[in-house]
């Protein structure tokens, strides 16, 4: 890292440095650079050598960063390999737990997203995805309360 780099992350508050070094990470990533990771272990070594001590909310970002990248990456490798098959299984799949979420829904009432995955035997996030879906199409309408 140049001393012109380390002069821009200096700057600003913890969130600007984090910016700063997540768009060098995905600008990295999509070199083929390293993974998120090992140049956020690299970008903060180069700032404990130059004296400065990442404050507590910037190695916060930091690993939420991490997170991001990762999700992206992975999302843009799974991209990568969704055929119009896989594509068409996909809205099939998606289809048939439309209509067993719906039915569960009109047999029950009112429900929660674990005891629909449980119903469904999918997962939570699944469950999820597959309501606020139904909701965005205007097929259900969700509610929302304390936990």
């Amino acid at each position: 890292m140049s001393e012109g780099d380390n002069k821009g992350q200096g700057a600003g508050s913890p969130m600007e440095m984090g910016f700063g070094m997540a768009k060098k990470m995905m600008a990295q990533m999509g070199k083929g650079g390293p993974n998120p990771m090992a140049m956020m272990q690299k970008m903060m070594g180069q700032m404990a050598e130059g004296g400065q001590a990442p404050p507590p909310m910037m190695q916060m970002c930091m690993g939420m960063c991490a997170e991001m990248l990762t999700a992206i990456r992975r999302t843009t490798d799974m991209a990568a390999f969704a055929s119009p098959e896989l594509h068409n299984l996909f809205s099939d799949w998606l289809g048939t737990m439309e209509d067993q979420a719906i039915r569960h829904l009109q047999e029950k009432g009112a429900t929660d997203v674990t005891d629909l995955a449980e119903a469904l035997g999918i997962g939570e996030e699944s469950a999820a995805y597959l309501l606020a879906h139904l909701a965005k199409h205007g097929k259900i309408t969700l509610r929302a309360e304390p936990a």
